[in-house]
């Protein structure tokens, strides 16, 4: 009942990836591929509410995260740990030179 909250109405600017990169910690849920990929680009811990009914492709993505070390299910507890964040520009940069050349 004490935890700060804010709300935002809508106007303005949308300050979804301000809050990120302010943020010391992230919790997300696990139905939102995008959201966890953009909470993961921050370097900052990603804690991960499970739910149930995912996809297995979207539990093969959870657990590739996991291996990495860059996301924890969340217990409850935010933890603090480090990572290199993802650098998926360069990863799809290969790939489409890689299938130009093909």
């Amino acid at each position: 009942s004490d935890t700060p909250c804010w709300f935002w109405d809508g106007s303005g600017d949308n300050p979804y990836f301000g809050l990120l990169g302010l943020a010391d910690a992230i919790v997300v849920t696990a139905d939102s591929v995008s959201m966890v990929s953009e909470a993961c680009a921050t370097g900052k811990p990603v804690h991960v509410i499970e739910l149930d009914g995912g996809s297995a492709k979207f539990a093969r993505f959870h657990e590739a995260l996991r291996r990495a070390g860059i996301t924890r299910p969340f217990n409850g507890t935010l933890e603090s740990w480090t990572y290199d964040a993802p650098d998926d520009t360069a990863r799809v940069a290969a790939e489409i030179v890689h299938r130009i050349s093909s």
